[in-house]
């Protein structure tokens, strides 16, 4: 199964200078591949953020896939890293707003829900 997006290195920064949602996997070993329900989270995870890219876009809110274990981000000057503390789940973050983190795998209606409820945009826009 191969991932959407670049991973993410240490080295790597997203700039939030608009609502954007970092979607977030974190590494897994083969033999966590193997397993079937870690190889379908993967394999749902993959889908629901492939379906969500092109609505988000419409709406004017920036979509990342990072496949690590932590990952930064930078608000104006600000520079934080951000650890999970589950393996999967949803960063979502703009520009005066605090950050909203959510866990589990969502399917693309649900993400867009609460992007809609966190960002303010339509869905229709």
């Amino acid at each position: 199964m191969v991932p959407l997006g670049t991973p993410a290195t240490k080295r790597s920064v997203i700039d939030i200078r608009q609502a954007t949602i970092v979607a977030f996997f974190s590494p897994v070993t083969q033999a966590e591949l193997n397993d079937g329900e870690t190889n379908e989270a993967l394999a749902d995870f993959q889908y629901y953020v492939g379906r969500v890219r092109a609505p988000l876009r419409n709406a004017g809110i920036e979509l990342h896939a990072v496949y690590a274990r932590s990952f930064q981000i930078r608000i104006g000057k600000k520079v934080t890293t951000f650890q999970p503390v589950k393996a999967v789940g949803y960063y979502l973050a703009a520009p005066g707003k605090k950050p909203r983190v959510e866990y589990g795998v969502l399917t693309d209606s649900d993400l867009l829900n609460i992007a809609n409820d966190y960002f303010g945009h339509t869905q229709n826009k």
